[in-house]
């Protein structure tokens, strides 16, 4: 196993409680462990790029509750408001980790920016996190195969591109039947949508509520079936590669998990966090419905070789990325 890939079955380790990187010399007594440098280090000072949405609550929620800073960590969220300007980020080093999804990761791990997931921040099982496919208010149509060459917005080379694919292909449509219509600004989708303009759009949430609230059909989403989608943090190898960088990996996983186990008791209480936050549209603000999370676990290689062959497919990748590039699984 190379250093590179190495780097977070030591995280999950620590996390894990195991001393990954002790051990005796064979003349050692087993009460003399050699030392560990990930332990003996300090925590590094992190900067994580989130979007605003409902992924990035539990680290809201930490650091709305001090857990951070019980913790001894030096942690910095900073909001950015698209994905290009967070991928810009990461690939500059102005910020160390990241959310966002395994397309963006393995965009980012071809292009020389080398990282590693952390772990899934939501969509661990299908029902947390929703994308979907509606029609416009009005429309005749009910199933996926209702708008088979019928072109539906969505963006390109992106998780709402991928879903609406493979939605689209587990409801049997062929290939050539599936149309679209790039717009690549989702509040811009979803007006066309509403407005009549598009006769249908692969929607995330918040708009996905919000448009089937004001009368858009849903004809689709990813909360059945196979889990298409995952939010994950990314972290810098390169800020893996220090000890006090790993230091402050494994603590920040045990403080993710200290704040999905808040979340997870009353999930309606850190509402109005969440609408602050995530700039939830005013007509949801009462009764959009709050996640579940997941506690911190890597993603599967089940999660991430269909996004990687569908960006293979596409010719989206500048150079072959595997599941081991992105993520190393712990030994039994």
């Amino acid at each position: 196993m190379s250093d590179r890939h190495r780097v977070l079955t030591l995280v999950f380790a620590l996390v894990l409680g195991v001393s990954a990187l002790a051990g005796c010399s064979p003349t050692e007594p087993a009460s003399k462990p050699a030392t560990n440098p990930v332990e003996a280090a300090e925590p590094e000072p992190i900067k994580i790029g989130t979007l605003p949405t409902e992924d990035a609550l539990p680290l809201w929620v930490a650091e709305e509750e001090g857990l951070f800073t019980k913790a001894g960590l030096n942690v910095e969220i900073i909001t950015l408001q698209a994905a290009q300007e967070r991928d810009a980020a990461f690939a500059s080093g102005a910020i160390d980790a990241f959310m966002g999804d395994v397309i963006a990761a393995a965009a980012l791990e071809a292009g020389g920016s080398p990282v590693s997931l952390a772990t899934v921040m939501l969509g661990a099982t299908p029902a947390e996190g929703r994308f979907g496919i509606v029609a416009k208010p009005g429309s005749k149509a009910r199933t996926l195969n209702d708008l088979a060459g019928v072109p539906v917005g969505t963006s390109s080379a992106s998780i709402q591109e991928y879903v609406f694919d493979a939605l689209m292909a587990d409801a049997g449509v062929s290939a050539d039947q599936v149309k679209k219509e790039v717009v690549a600004k989702v509040p811009a989708r979803y007006e066309l949508l509403m407005s009549g303009k598009l006769e249908a759009a692969s929607l995330p949430e918040p708009l996905l509520s919000l448009a089937e609230k004001q009368g858009a059909v849903l004809i689709a989403d990813d909360t059945t079936g196979d889990n298409l989608t995952q939010t994950v943090l990314g972290v810098s190898d390169g800020y893996l590669a220090m000890p006090g960088g790993m230091k402050t990996v494994s603590e920040l996983l045990r403080v993710w998990d200290e704040a999905v186990t808040t979340i997870n008791k009353d999930p309606d209480s850190w509402r109005s966090l969440l609408v602050d936050k995530a700039r939830l549209p005013e007509p949801l603000k009462d009764t959009y419905a709050v996640n579940m999370y997941p506690m911190a676990s890597m993603p599967t290689q089940a999660m991430v070789d269909p996004v990687l062959a569908w960006m293979k497919d596409k010719g989206l990748l500048k150079t072959s990325v595997t599941y081991a590039d992105l993520v190393q699984e712990l030994p039994e």
